[in-house]
């Protein structure tokens, strides 16, 4: 006897990659979005990609291992575009993954793939280069406007023909128990909450608030003078050449005790900012040390040395933490550590000073200047230190991003520091 429907396994493989095809393409058309959430959208795209190609594998074996129901009757024209269309989603659904990991692994960065975050995914033995990467990605792209424009519109107005029209048994034996009267048929919730579930989640996950610079820093800048601009260690060195002359001739020879202070770590962040492909990254470092001596009107005996776990970075996304812990960038497994050291300080205005340094990154050693914003508030026998500093880094001068991690196509060069800092004076 002729089945009438398609086995149960085939008609759930059937939904749940409708499904996941239609969040890709929610999802692929907002890889391109320059916010936070970018890098973990990509990751997310490959691992889903991956399941798509298993899954489509099993769905195609298991249309061999059961019968079918029989074809519609209809004009043959009908037939052999229906056929087509068909065979036309097994080439995009096993095409499409398959592109997309040979575009990956053709890639000259080699980004690697970790399926969901926790399964590591090897690349395809094929050629790295630009023109390899181009190629495969507009393979990939060709497949996508295929799947995306032609092919579920055809099968979607060919399913809804059938059954409003022609009310036949085709979507039937997707949806067993659809009958085309009446229309608001329940059953309609299979392929209704299928394509909604997956535009939904498709555009609202990992969603695209650019990066912000946190709470406890804008409590610290409204009462500090704020930086004009994100300051360099060249553009530091210059405030530093226009006002050295006046700066030496104030400090008192008879200077009073240096102040100590005790870093407020709950209030404290040390972050960093970068792009990668156009998509902000905002980073931070939760382990460090400091010892902080320095008081205005005692500069030539303040002292500042930071000490910053480098294996304490985090940038909210496990796969980049750990290539920039990587050899490939800050090698922790060789420099664990950064430290920044500062003994000389050039007063600028009542809130702005310089400190001049030394940081020592990636196993070398520079001269750093950092200019920082500094307000002192005292409340009986308390006194609090609330700073802000903001620098450019430029990593490649340290060694930072080495192989075609040097190359800032992909990552500029200048990393932008944003340091807030609270600490109270030690009795």
């Amino acid at each position: 006897m002729p089945v009438e429907t398609y086995n149960r396994y085939s008609r759930w493989l059937h939904w749940l990659i409708a499904g996941l095809i239609i969040f890709m393409i929610i999802l692929g058309w907002r890889l391109e979005d320059e916010d936070a959430g970018r890098f973990a959208r990509f990751q997310l795209h490959k691992s889903i990609g991956i399941t798509i190609l298993f899954l489509s594998f099993i769905r195609l074996g298991l249309r061999f291992a059961y019968k079918a129901p029989p074809e519609v009757d209809g004009p043959k024209w009908q037939m052999a575009a229906a056929k087509a269309v068909h065979w036309g989603f097994y080439v995009a659904m096993i095409g499409l993954p398959l592109t997309g990991w040979a575009m990956v692994s053709a890639s000259p960065m080699a980004i690697k793939t970790v399926l969901y975050g926790i399964m590591p995914w090897p690349h395809l033995p094929v050629p790295a280069s630009e023109q390899a990467h181009d190629a495969w990605e507009a393979a990939h792209g060709i497949l996508a406007k295929l799947i995306t424009y032609v092919l579920i519109p055809l099968h979607i107005g060919a399913a809804l023909k059938h059954h409003v029209i022609d009310k036949d048994n085709t979507i039937t034996r997707m949806v067993p128990g659809l009958t085309p009267k009446p229309l608001l048929n329940w059953r309609w919730i299979i392929p209704a909450a299928t394509v909604g579930i997956a535009i939904i989640s498709g555009a609202l996950i990992f969603g695209g608030a650019k990066p912000e610079t946190p709470p406890t820093s804008e409590a610290v800048t409204a009462d500090v003078a704020p930086v004009e601009g994100i300051a360099s260690s060249s553009e530091a060195s210059e405030m530093v050449s226009a006002v050295a002359a006046s700066e030496v001739s104030s400090l008192s020879v008879t200077a009073p005790a240096v102040t100590k202070w005790t870093v407020d770590k709950a209030k404290t962040r040390l972050d960093f900012v970068t792009s990668f492909q156009g998509g902000n990254i905002r980073g931070r470092f939760s382990d460090y040390s400091a010892d902080i001596r320095f008081d205005p009107v005692a500069l030539d005996t303040s002292s500042i040395k930071v000490v910053i776990n480098l294996n304490s970075v985090s940038t909210d996304d496990a796969e980049r933490d750990n290539t920039l812990k990587s050899d490939s960038f800050f090698n922790v497994a060789s420099h664990p550590k950064a430290t920044f050291e500062a003994k000389s300080f050039t007063k600028i205005s009542e809130t702005r000073f310089v400190a001049k340094g030394k940081l020592t990154l990636h196993g070398q050693t520079k001269s750093f200047d950092l200019p920082f914003n500094l307000k002192i508030t005292e409340s009986g026998v308390k006194k609090v230190a609330n700073v802000t500093a903001q620098a450019d880094l430029d990593r490649l001068g340290f060694g930072v991003g080495s192989g075609d991690w040097a190359s800032t196509d992909q990552i500029p060069a200048d990393v932008k520091l944003d340091f807030t800092l609270s600490a109270s004076a030690v009795k």
